[in-house]
């Protein structure tokens, strides 16, 4: 991940879920606490003040606009014990023809995946790990994630 400089992994998922659920819920608070001083400040006429409350007003919409996709997306992936190289890879996506019959999007050609690329679906018998967003959002936020012997220095 380029905002941690690091990769994602199982010792550190949790605190990264934990991260993006931060910075959505702040910049989203951000916004709606500006949207209520913005008027309040233009009504008082401080000027100066309302100017910065506009660039924090843009600056806080503008990095909710990237953080709640990818909070978005990587709860999904923890709803369906995915992995994002596994994602990437379409490993469990399929597509259906006309007649209902699925065709793994690994499958296809070049030509037919581009085509119906807006038509993948997730198909959870591919995933061996999958077993249902309740069970899998459970184990993911109340596993250990260390041996027993470690005692918490890495």
């Amino acid at each position: 991940c380029r905002w941690v400089t690091n990769c994602v992994g199982l010792r550190n998922h949790r605190s990264y879920m934990l991260m993006l659920i931060g910075f959505v819920t702040i910049s989203i608070s951000d916004v709606l606490i500006d949207l209520l001083l913005v008027p309040v400040h233009l009504s008082r006429g401080a000027y100066g003040s309302e100017l910065l409350c506009l660039v924090h007003l843009l600056y806080s919409a503008y990095f909710a606009w990237y953080a709640t996709p990818l909070l978005r997306q990587h709860a999904a992936f923890v709803m369906r014990n995915e992995l994002t190289q596994e994602w990437k890879r379409d490993d469990y996506y399929v597509v259906y023809d006309e007649h209902g019959n699925k065709t793994h999007v690994n499958d296809l050609d070049t030509e037919d995946y581009n085509r119906l690329f807006d038509e993948f679906q997730y198909d959870p018998s591919l995933n061996p790990y999958d077993k249902g967003w309740v069970h899998n959002c459970l184990v993911f936020w109340t596993t250990s994630r260390h041996d027993e012997e470690q005692a918490g220095d890495f």
